[in-house]
């Protein structure tokens, strides 16, 4: 299964290669790959013109994956530490109930005598 699993992750990596190399040849003006320029980004000599659409792409793919990445590690660690909690209460409940199982049964227990049985109530 991880075999298969490997495979089609090549698949669409060497997919999205291609397309990204279509995509740079296909958005072209003048002979000139098409630039994107981003927002907020100091303008220096080697960014000012901008960047290329496959570059663009490829660092937003990247970004999100980084993220995801972050957010299932916090979704881990929450449930790991979410886990060795009940692991500890159970174990505290585990511990509480062997200690009752051990514990002996009195045997003087003291039964009243003198119980009154009306019709619907037990009076003493």
């Amino acid at each position: 299964m991880k075999l298969l699993k490997y495979f089609l992750f090549l698949i669409i990596l060497s997919t999205s290669i291609y397309f990204l190399i279509e995509l740079n040849e296909i958005n072209m003006v003048d002979g000139n790959p098409i630039k994107i320029k981003i927002p907020f980004i100091e303008e220096s000599s080697s960014l000012f013109n901008g960047f290329s659409v496959w570059v663009i792409l490829l660092m937003t793919f990247t970004l999100g994956v980084v993220l995801g990445f972050v957010i299932s590690l916090i979704q881990m660690i929450s449930l790991k530490s979410e886990t060795i909690t009940l692991k500890s209460k159970n174990k505290k409940i585990q511990i509480e109930l062997d200690a009752l199982r051990n514990q002996g049964i009195d045997e003087d227990i003291d039964i009243p005598e003198d119980i009154n049985i009306n019709e619907d109530k037990f009076t003493l």
